[in-house]
């Protein structure tokens, strides 16, 4: 994101008006560590540097590190819910909310953040990631069963519209819990998901996607049979490239070889690091895989009940 004059003045003034020198040099240090304000601004270290000094530079340095949306959604979570045990009154909150939505990203109190504005643009960083830095993903991979035979047996335009209605399914199912197609070849594709909740969010989208997939069936599929699919859950530490398709993960990795040698058609296999941050609930819909060497996996069905 782009930071103009008018955004950057606004979170020098808040963080003017409304704390000390050395909260400002907490919350610069939660996004550089060791973060050293003397070092940047160039005042000796047995001289106390002024707040608007400190301030211009704090906000200069979170603007070329490019985390200025993250730096900005803290003082949103001082401002409404406090830190560190205290409520904080940040001035000229409007004006920064609105000229940071303006740029195309809203505030999300979920997770926390600002994200997206998703009426105006999706894209694989949610416009935050950094080129090379790595996160904690949680990925969704989905497989066609069967696509070979089905490209032998229909007709091109029959498969195109048939697989364009299933991706259809996937984005919406994953993008109303702010997860992103990282990846779609026609047969299947991955889903990321970054913010908090970001397990639960993958693990609920997989199972969107088996239900709407279960209504589509019966009542839209152009197909003789129905349209199966295998999805799996995985979560871990991820390098981001833009280009995602460019992107060597392990992480990633496991998550295919979960999809494509663990799960059963029409269900979804979750690894236990997923299984184990899901909330109480959604653990109870899940039941363990057997055989589950080398990891302890849980699967979902849909199913009649009894």
């Amino acid at each position: 994101m782009k930071i103009n004059v008018r955004l950057r003045d606004f979170l020098v003034k808040a963080l003017v008006e409304s704390m000390s020198v050395d909260m400002m040099v907490t919350l610069a240090q939660r996004f550089i560590p060791y973060y050293n304000l003397h070092e940047r601004t160039g005042f000796s270290e047995n001289m106390s540097v002024p707040n608007r000094d400190a301030a211009r530079q704090i906000v200069n340095d979170m603007r070329d590190s490019r985390l200025i949306l993250q730096f900005a959604g803290l003082l949103v979570v001082m401002h409404t819910d406090g830190l560190m045990g205290r409520k904080y009154v940040i001035p000229h909150m409007r004006e920064i909310l609105a000229e940071i939505h303006d740029s195309g990203f809203v505030f999300n109190r979920q997770f926390g953040t600002f994200v997206e504005d998703s009426r105006i643009r999706k894209t694989r960083n949610w416009g935050i990631l950094l080129e090379g830095q790595e996160y904690i993903f949680s990925f969704m991979s989905l497989d066609i069963v069967g696509n070979t035979a089905l490209v032998r047996e229909y007709p091109e335009e029959t498969i195109q519209a048939t697989y364009g209605d299933l991706r259809g399914i996937v984005q919406r199912s994953i993008e109303q819990r702010e997860g992103r197609l990282w990846n779609w070849e026609g047969d299947g594709g991955l889903a990321a998901f970054y913010f908090a909740k970001k397990f639960n969010a993958a693990v609920l989208s997989s199972i969107d996607i088996l239900h709407e997939l279960f209504l589509y069936n019966r009542l839209e599929c152009r197909l003789k049979g129905p349209l199966s699919v295998r999805l799996a859950v995985h979560g871990g530490p991820c390098e981001f490239r833009r280009n995602t398709e460019d992107i060597a993960s392990d992480t990633i990795n496991r998550t295919l070889e979960i999809e494509a040698v663990h799960t059963r058609p029409n269900t979804v296999t979750v690894s236990n690091v997923v299984y184990l941050a899901l909330d109480p609930l959604l653990q109870e819909m899940l039941v363990p895989v057997t055989p589950a060497e080398p990891d302890i996996l849980h699967t979902y069905e849909l199913r009649w009940e009894e």
